[in-house]
């Protein structure tokens, strides 16, 4: 998978995911000059659609295959701050880009943002939840 992460001062985005190399280095010249120093061409190997992008401060970006999600799930403890967002999941199925290249679209891509009672949800109801929140 081919993907292009960007990254101005304290904001990080994904400008594009691509299964095929040539079209994701097509896809990076279309974007604009004054945008293209913040972009990063990055190579994920061993994962292919659906895949899972998960979102959180440190790193900013990890891409999962569905048993790693799970795990993650499993191990992801109720915080005591309920307002918490642990961190956010990106559904990933297909190729993906901005109608502007180079910004951030993210918002239009299936997510969710993964807190206290989504956790505790899906450790109630399980493989279920994932299903209803279209998360598999």
């Amino acid at each position: 998978m081919f993907i292009i992460i960007a990254t101005k001062g304290n904001w990080k985005w994904v400008s594009g995911i691509f299964q095929a190399e040539d079209v994701a280095r097509q896809y990076m010249d279309l974007i604009p000059d004054e945008l293209k120093g913040y972009q990063e061409f990055v190579e994920v190997e061993n994962i292919t659609y659906p895949f899972y992008i998960i979102e959180r401060q440190e790193p900013p970006f990890r891409f999962l295959g569905k048993d790693e999600v799970i795990s993650l799930f499993d191990h992801t403890d109720v915080s005591d701050d309920e307002d918490e967002v642990h961190f956010n999941i990106y559904t990933i199925d297909s190729d993906y880009r901005p109608k502007k290249p180079g910004t951030d679209y993210m918002g239009i891509l299936r997510h969710d943002h993964v807190t206290n009672e989504w956790i505790e949800m899906y450790r109630k109801e399980g493989a279920e939840f994932l299903s209803k929140r279209k998360v598999f």
